[in-house]
């Protein structure tokens, strides 16, 4: 199982530096990997905005997924590779 977590950066004054949106899951059993929402996301203003676009990221990314949003060039999105049994949503 690989894990990316997916990290935006608002960039607006008094904001956190990044927000955990969601982790990025491939599973042996699965062709494409799932995503899932962070917990963090609850009670926020727009979840649904950034879970689309992070959604629009991981189907554009095909078929190299892992490896292209590891090396996505972006000033809002990171997406960071983190342990299987670390990534508590």
């Amino acid at each position: 199982m690989r894990v990316l977590e997916a990290r935006f950066y608002p960039q607006r004054i008094g904001d956190e530096d990044f927000i955990v949106v969601a982790h990025v899951v491939w599973d042996r059993d699965r062709d494409r990997p799932s995503v899932q929402p962070s917990r963090s996301l609850i009670g926020s203003e727009a979840p649904a905005t950034m879970l689309a676009k992070l959604q629009f990221l991981v189907e554009s990314s095909a078929p190299e997924t892992f490896n292209r949003l590891k090396a996505l060039k972006s000033q809002f999105w990171s997406f960071v590779e983190v342990s299987p049994s670390g990534h508590t949503s």
